[in-house]
């Protein structure tokens, strides 16, 4: 469970760094399912996600979560191609345009990625993780910058995201 523990805490500091504190808790809740993984989800009319204040905060990470989880085929493709390494750099480059607000620019690139298998993962990695967030109702821009924070953060620290998936 270490290794969870470490993996959570890193991936809230890449994507949602007021988050750091609950990771290993809301992963763990996650992963328990049932009412405790309903919890996490739990709204009201004027919370939103990742506001602060009484009833207006809901943490984006359980999102996330979804989001690797409706992901995991593809990104197990990805982890397991040999262009892992290629995919880093093209996914930090894209980061890296969207931190500059390049957005625009940003789509262009993802779209001209090849079809071939890694390529087409990632793709749909970048989908399935972005469609989770804009469910949060955080704003598109924001949605996408955390997409590719949380890209990053799963392929640099591919051991703890096999073994969350696994839990899964």
């Amino acid at each position: 469970m270490s290794q969870l523990f470490d993996w959570s805490v890193s991936l809230a500091e890449s994507a949602v760094p007021y988050e750091i504190d609950l990771a290993p808790d809301i992963v763990e809740a996650y992963l328990e399912g049932g009412e405790a993984r309903e919890e996490l989800f739990k709204q009201t009319d004027t919370s939103i996600a990742g506001g602060f204040g009484p009833g207006t905060g809901v943490a984006l990470l359980p999102f996330i979560l979804n989001g690797i989880a409706a992901a995991s085929k593809w990104i197990f493709t990805l982890l397991s191609s040999e262009k892992t390494s290629n995919a880093v750099s093209v996914v930090k480059d894209i980061k890296e345009l969207l931190m500059q607000g390049k957005r625009e620019e940003a789509k262009k690139e993802v779209q001209q990625l090849s079809d071939t298998n890694p390529y087409d993962a990632l793709k749909q990695i970048i989908d399935t993780l972005g469609f989770e967030l804009r469910k949060s109702g955080i704003p598109d821009n924001e949605a996408d910058l955390i997409t590719f924070r949380v890209l990053v953060n799963l392929l640099e620290n591919s051991e703890g995201t096999t073994v969350f998936i696994k839990h899964l």
